[in-house]
Protein backbone atom coordinates (compact mmCIF):
# COMPACT_ATOMS: atom_id res chain seq x y z
CA UNK A 1 0.00 0.00 0.00
CA UNK A 2 1.66 3.51 -1.08
CA UNK A 3 1.25 6.18 1.81
CA UNK A 4 -1.34 8.85 0.66
CA UNK A 5 -0.54 12.04 1.22
CA UNK A 6 -2.83 12.03 4.22
CA UNK A 7 -1.17 9.19 6.72
CA UNK A 8 1.76 11.27 6.54
CA UNK A 9 0.11 13.94 7.56
CA UNK A 10 -1.98 12.01 9.93
CA UNK A 11 1.20 10.92 11.55
CA UNK A 12 2.20 14.47 11.31
CA UNK A 13 -0.67 15.23 13.66
CA UNK A 14 -0.11 12.48 15.61
CA UNK A 15 3.74 13.76 16.21
CA UNK A 16 2.18 17.26 16.61
CA UNK A 17 -0.71 15.71 18.74
CA UNK A 18 1.56 13.54 20.71
CA UNK A 19 3.55 16.89 21.31
CA UNK A 20 0.77 19.02 22.31
CA UNK A 21 -0.14 16.05 24.65
CA UNK A 22 3.50 16.32 26.28
CA UNK A 23 3.07 19.89 26.29
CA UNK A 24 -0.06 19.49 28.37
CA UNK A 25 2.06 17.04 30.36
CA UNK A 26 4.47 19.40 30.87
CA UNK A 27 2.18 22.10 32.18
CA UNK A 28 0.23 19.93 34.05
CA UNK A 29 2.94 19.70 36.30
CA UNK A 30 3.42 23.76 36.76
CA UNK A 31 0.02 23.81 37.45
CA UNK A 32 0.07 21.41 39.85
CA UNK A 33 3.34 23.34 41.29
CA UNK A 34 1.23 26.49 41.17
CA UNK A 35 -1.19 24.86 43.28
CA UNK A 36 1.64 23.47 45.45
CA UNK A 37 3.26 27.39 45.62
CA UNK A 38 -0.65 28.31 46.34
CA UNK A 39 -1.14 25.99 48.68
CA UNK A 40 2.68 27.06 50.68
CA UNK A 41 2.03 30.40 50.30
CA UNK A 42 -1.59 29.85 51.62
CA UNK A 43 -0.15 27.91 54.66
CA UNK A 44 2.81 30.41 54.87
CA UNK A 45 0.26 32.96 55.27
CA UNK A 46 -1.75 31.14 57.92
CA UNK A 47 1.43 29.98 59.86
CA UNK A 48 2.02 34.14 60.11
CA UNK A 49 -1.08 34.96 61.01
CA UNK A 50 -1.06 32.55 63.66
CA UNK A 51 2.45 33.68 64.75
CA UNK A 52 1.15 37.24 64.57
CA UNK A 53 -2.18 36.52 66.99
CA UNK A 54 0.57 34.57 69.68
CA UNK A 55 2.55 37.59 69.08
CA UNK A 56 -0.57 39.94 69.71
CA UNK A 57 -1.60 37.76 72.45
CA UNK A 58 1.88 37.84 74.50
CA UNK A 59 1.87 41.54 73.96
CA UNK A 60 -1.35 42.19 75.83
CA UNK A 61 -0.59 40.00 78.64
CA UNK A 62 2.39 41.93 79.15
CA UNK A 63 1.01 45.38 78.61
CA UNK A 64 -1.50 44.18 81.32
CA UNK A 65 0.87 42.91 83.53
CA UNK A 66 2.78 46.03 83.08
CA UNK A 67 0.10 48.24 83.78
CA UNK A 68 -0.63 45.84 87.17
CA UNK A 69 2.94 46.70 87.77
CA UNK A 70 2.23 50.19 87.44
CA UNK A 71 -0.56 50.48 89.55
CA UNK A 72 1.54 48.72 92.52
CA UNK A 73 3.98 50.95 92.14
CA UNK A 74 1.63 53.48 92.33
CA UNK A 75 -0.32 52.50 95.41
CA UNK A 76 3.36 51.60 97.17
CA UNK A 77 4.29 55.46 96.39
CA UNK A 78 1.14 56.59 97.73
CA UNK A 79 1.64 54.88 100.66
CA UNK A 80 5.23 56.25 101.27
CA UNK A 81 4.15 59.72 100.76
CA UNK A 82 1.73 59.09 103.65
CA UNK A 83 4.43 57.63 105.98
CA UNK A 84 6.96 60.50 104.96
CA UNK A 85 4.10 62.68 105.84
CA UNK A 86 3.35 61.13 109.14
CA UNK A 87 7.12 61.16 109.81
CA UNK A 88 7.21 64.64 109.42
CA UNK A 89 4.41 65.29 111.81
CA UNK A 90 5.77 62.86 114.65
CA UNK A 91 8.81 64.83 114.12
CA UNK A 92 7.53 68.30 115.54
CA UNK A 93 5.92 65.73 118.22
CA UNK A 94 8.92 64.55 119.28
CA UNK A 95 10.86 67.56 118.80
CA UNK A 96 8.05 69.26 121.40
CA UNK A 97 8.60 65.68 123.72
CA UNK A 98 12.36 66.29 123.42
CA UNK A 99 12.01 70.09 124.88
CA UNK A 100 9.52 68.97 127.33
CA UNK A 101 12.14 66.33 128.36
CA UNK A 102 14.55 68.87 128.61
CA UNK A 103 12.17 70.70 130.76
CA UNK A 104 11.33 67.74 133.12
CA UNK A 105 14.76 66.95 133.85
CA UNK A 106 15.61 70.53 134.74
CA UNK A 107 12.74 70.55 136.95
CA UNK A 108 13.87 67.15 138.33
CA UNK A 109 16.76 68.52 139.25
CA UNK A 110 15.10 71.48 140.93
CA UNK A 111 13.13 69.51 143.26
CA UNK A 112 16.01 67.14 144.59
CA UNK A 113 17.79 70.64 144.92
CA UNK A 114 15.10 71.95 147.17
CA UNK A 115 14.24 68.97 148.68
CA UNK A 116 18.09 68.34 150.24
CA UNK A 117 17.79 72.15 151.15
CA UNK A 118 14.61 71.51 153.22
CA UNK A 119 15.50 68.54 155.00
CA UNK A 120 18.97 70.01 155.74
CA UNK A 121 16.47 73.04 157.03
CA UNK A 122 14.50 70.82 158.74
CA UNK A 123 17.42 69.40 160.77
CA UNK A 124 18.95 73.08 161.91
CA UNK A 125 15.38 73.30 163.33
CA UNK A 126 15.40 70.79 165.47
CA UNK A 127 18.73 71.36 166.60
CA UNK A 128 17.91 75.23 166.99
CA UNK A 129 14.94 74.27 169.44
CA UNK A 130 16.57 71.66 171.38
CA UNK A 131 19.59 73.30 172.10
CA UNK A 132 17.75 76.69 173.36
CA UNK A 133 15.19 74.10 175.37
CA UNK A 134 17.51 71.56 176.43
CA UNK A 135 20.98 73.55 177.68
CA UNK A 136 23.59 71.50 176.97
CA UNK A 137 27.12 72.38 178.93
CA UNK A 138 29.15 71.61 175.77
CA UNK A 139 27.84 74.04 173.23
CA UNK A 140 28.09 77.04 173.72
Amino acid sequence: MPETPSQPTRRKNNAEGDGARAARRRRRPQQYQRQDDASSATHQAQSITASLLRTKNMMSQELDRATSLNTTINDDGAMLHDAREEHEGMGGTMLGARKVMGRLGRQDVRDAVVLRCAICFYWATVAYVLWTRIKVPFLP
